[in-house]
C-alpha cells in the first residue's frame, strides 16, 4: 500500500478570471494576484513566506486560483481568513507597492513573444481565431487606472464568494459550511462539446501568418478545425502523433522525410470548438516542406489507429495523467476537478483502459490555421504561402 503523502495542500478560487476584467481595468486580475501573493501587502503571502510554505497562483478566463502546501496541513485551516486580511498598505506606502507591481506587470507584458516558442503559439493562435490579440495582463494604460482602493475592494467582495478545496482531513471546512456541490456552469462547462455536431465557430478564422525571427531555426505550426470526438479520445488522438519517438510525427519528419528533430503536437478544446495540430523546428529552407508534411500526417487521423499504436497511445497518456498527480499540488488538483464536476485523474485511467479502439477523426470543411516563424528570405515566404494555398 501506498504511504500517504507527507504534508498537505489546499486550493483557493476567486470566482473572477481575466476575461471578467473590464475594458478600460484590462489586466485587473493578473494585478490583484499580484497583490494577494506579495508578503509585503500581508494576509497568506506574508504567512507563506514565513512559514516556508509552497505556493502557485493560476489565471484563468473565469477564475483566480490560488495553491498552498504546508508540510503542517493544520496551518492551512486559516488561510481563506488570512488572505481576506491582504491589504496594499494606506497611503504613498501602498502606492509605492502598487507602482512596484504595475511595472513587474508591464515589463512581462513587454516581454510576450519573446521566446519563438511563445511567438508561434500567438502567431497560431492569431491564424486560428478572430478574437482580437490581448493580453490577459491588460496594458500599461489599464493598469495605471486601477488605484489601491479598487484592488483592496476586489478583496472584499471576491473573497467573500471564495471557494476552497481541501486535500487532507486536518484542512476542515469553516464551520457551518454546507458541502460543496457543482454549479450548473461547472457541469455545463465539464460537459460541453464531448460529442455530436459541434455548434459554428464564428471565430474561426483560418488564415497563415509568418513573422521574421532571428536564428538558424525556424518554427512552422498547424492547426485543423475536427469535431470532437469525445473528451477520452481527444488525448488519446493527439498520442497518436507523438511528443516522443513512438509517434507519428517522428516517422514523418525525422525518419521518411529527414526536415526536423524538434516537434509537438497538442489540441484545443471549448464548448463550439475543437482542433487538433501539430508543429515542427526546421531549416528555414525546408519550412515549407515541414508544413506539407505536418498537414498530411495530422489529416492521416482521419484513419482509426492499429491495435499497437493504441496501445501505445494509451501508454502515453496513463504516465502523462499519473505525473499530473506528482507534486505538492497533484491531490488537491483531482479534488479540485472532483468538486467542479469533472473527470478527474482516476476516472480518466478507467475511462482510457476501456477503450479498444481509437476511431479515425473528423476534419471540418474550413481553411486551416498555420504560422511560420524564422530567418526567411522572400523566396521561402512564397513557398510557404504557395504550400497553404496547397493545403487549403
Amino acid at each position: 500500500m501506498t504511504p500517504p503523502r507527507p504534508g498537505g495542500a489546499c486550493i483557493v478560487d476567486l470566482p473572477a478570471g481575466y476575461e471578467d476584467d473590464a475594458p478600460r481595468h484590462a489586466g485587473f486580475g493578473a494585478l490583484l494576484a499580484a497583490v494577494l501573493n506579495d508578503p509585503r501587502c500581508g494576509g497568506a503571502a506574508r504567512r507563506a513566506a514565513t512559514a516556508g510554505w509552497l505556493t502557485r497562483h493560476q489565471l484563468d478566463a473565469r477564475t483566480s486560483s490560488f495553491a498552498y502546501w504546508s508540510a503542517a496541513p493544520a496551518d492551512l485551516m486559516t488561510v481563506l481568513d488570512e488572505l481576506r486580511n491582504t491589504r496594499l498598505p494606506s497611503g504613498p506606502a501602498g502606492e509605492a507597492v502598487l507602482d512596484g507591481l504595475r511595472a513587474r506587470q508591464i515589463a512581462a507584458i513587454e516581454g510576450r513573444g519573446a521566446t519563438p516558442l511563445t511567438l508561434l503559439g500567438q502567431l497560431l493562435e492569431r491564424a486560428a481565431r478572430r478574437t482580437p490579440d490581448t493580453d490577459p495582463r491588460g496594458t500599461a494604460g489599464t493598469l495605471a487606472a486601477v488605484s489601491t482602493a479598487d484592488l483592496n475592494h476586489a478583496i472584499e467582495t471576491l473573497l467573500a464568494r471564495a471557494r476552497v478545496h481541501r486535500g487532507h482531513p486536518s484542512i476542515p471546512a469553516r464551520p457551518g459550511e454546507p458541502p460543496e456541490q457543482p454549479t450548473a456552469r461547472d457541469r455545463n462547462r465539464a460537459g460541453a462539446g464531448a460529442t455530436g455536431v459541434p455548434a459554428h465557430d464564428s471565430h474561426w478564422r483560418g488564415a497563415l501568418e509568418i513573422a521574421t525571427h532571428p536564428g538558424c531555426d525556424a518554427r512552422v505550426a498547424l492547426r485543423l478545425p475536427i469535431r470532437p470526438p469525445g473528451p477520452d479520445l481527444l488525448p488519446l488522438t493527439v498520442e497518436r502523433l507523438g511528443n516522443g519517438p513512438n509517434g507519428r510525427l517522428h516517422h514523418a519528419l525525422r525518419h521518411r522525410h529527414h526536415l526536423a528533430y524538434g516537434f509537438t503536437a497538442a489540441y484545443w478544446h471549448e464548448p463550439g470548438s475543437s482542433s487538433i495540430g501539430a508543429t515542427a523546428t526546421v531549416a528555414p529552407q525546408h519550412a515549407a516542406a515541414a508544413l506539407r508534411v505536418l498537414d498530411h500526417t495530422v489529416r492521416q487521423l482521419a484513419r482509426g489507429a492499429d491495435p499497437h499504436e493504441t496501445d501505445l497511445a494509451r501508454r502515453r497518456c496513463r504516465a502523462e495523467n499519473l505525473a499530473a498527480l506528482d507534486g505538492p499540488f497533484g491531490a488537491v488538483d483531482d479534488l479540485r476537478r472532483q468538486d467542479l464536476g469533472e473527470q478527474t485523474i482516476r476516472q480518466r485511467l478507467t475511462a482510457m483502459a476501456e477503450i479498444t479502439e481509437i476511431p479515425g477523426l473528423t476534419f471540418l470543411a474550413r481553411p486551416p490555421a498555420a504560422a511560420a516563424l524564422g530567418p526567411f528570405t522572400q523566396e521561402q515566404r512564397r513557398q510557404l504561402t504557395d504550400v497553404y494555398q496547397e493545403i487549403q
